[in-house]
């Protein structure tokens, strides 16, 4: 019987999900850009944010959370998008 669960257990396989180094490349490749000049106060729209790959800016999950907030200051196209630009 032990033998058995032993087998089974072994069928099942590791439950713990990590990341591989392809899995860590691929979340850093597509982030959240500037594409146009956007001057402080001014609202983000989808005209001058984007996802685009490479990227170290905000993921592209949060994009739908950034449009409509105002910028914090006066941002240059091609800055990576972070929260510390957001008002």
């Amino acid at each position: 019987m032990v033998k058995s669960i032993k087998n089974i257990e072994k069928a099942l396989g590791d439950t713990a999900y990590k990341y591989t180094l392809e899995m860590t490349k691929a979340r850093s490749a597509a982030r959240s850009f500037v594409v146009k000049d956007i001057e402080k106060n001014k609202l983000f729209t989808e005209d001058n944010i984007k996802s685009i790959r490479p990227g170290y800016g905000l993921p592209p999950n949060y994009i739908d959370i950034v449009l409509g907030k105002k910028a914090k200051k006066n941002i240059e196209k091609g800055i990576p998008l972070s929260w510390g630009l957001i008002s």
